[in-house]
């Protein structure tokens, strides 16, 4: 079974580990919390954060980054300044010299980071409150079995079955890095909340194997979530105080104690 911490920051006890972590935070942060979380951010990420229209998505993505750098830091006992991520050929991100793998997601307000050591890791999150079209995108992008299994859900249900489905295809598709070069219908899963499922490879497509997916219990209400790896141990999952852990660096990146 999938153990779910409700916790504020990372501690001695949470470095490194063969087991996967992921953390969920809330985006709705004070300005001045805000305003400390920019400091951790390189140059191209603030024009990535700026460029965004809406207020909004330029908090999202903003706390998504530093809320990144600052537990990756505090993995690898580094100033969260000094990491640098890089970009694989389907538009995966990474860290540079590739010490842990990572997997960000986000969605209607809050961020979830999966960390692993010991290979690659995807994640995603979604809201539930999408009710409309659930049917329609079933039919497009399941597989004929997956999407009858929607289908036939009653309405109470649908909505929960739908995103069981569209988190863990996700987190295959962000595991293996494929990107939009993997179809969702090409490969088959049967999430099960709190518990690890195998992946079946529909077609021939080698990035698809020996993957594992893992449907976590959420710690926010309305929200799915789900990570792939092809670990068999189940990750834990972690609330993540951004506010705290921002704060343990002050203005050279050093920890503070």
């Amino acid at each position: 079974m999938i153990e779910v911490r409700i916790e504020g920051r990372i501690d001695d006890k949470d470095k490194i580990s063969d087991v996967s972590q992921v953390w969920i935070a809330a985006a709705d942060l004070p300005a001045p919390a805000l305003a400390r979380a920019a400091t951790l951010l390189n140059d191209e990420e603030t024009r990535r954060v700026e460029a965004f229209r809406f207020d909004s998505d330029r908090r999202m993505s903003l706390v998504a980054r530093a809320a990144l750098r600052a537990l990756v830091g505090r993995y690898l006992n580094v100033d969260p300044r000094s990491l640098r991520f890089v970009t694989g050929e389907h538009g995966k991100p990474a860290l540079a010299g590739a010490e842990v793998e990572f997997n960000v997601s986000h969605s209607a307000g809050h961020v979830a980071i999966a960390i692993s050591s010991g290979g690659a890791i995807g994640v995603d999150i979604e809201s539930m409150k999408r009710s409309s079209d659930l049917l329609h995108l079933a039919e497009r992008f399941f597989s004929p079995p997956e999407a009858e299994n929607v289908r036939g859900a009653d309405e109470n249900e649908r909505a929960r079955r739908f995103f069981a489905y569209w988190t863990a295809k996700e987190s295959v598709i962000k595991a293996a890095g494929g990107g939009l070069s993997i179809e969702l219908r090409s490969f088959e899963t049967d999430p099960r909340l709190g518990e690890s499922t195998s992946v079946t490879n529909r077609g021939a497509d080698p990035r698809l194997d020996g993957w594992n997916v893992f449907a976590i219990p959420s710690p926010i209400e309305s929200m799915q979530l789900a990570i792939a790896s092809r670990a068999e141990e189940p990750p834990l999952v972690r609330a993540f105080d951004v506010i705290r852990s921002i704060q343990m660096f002050d203005s050279a990146g050093r920890e503070m104690k």
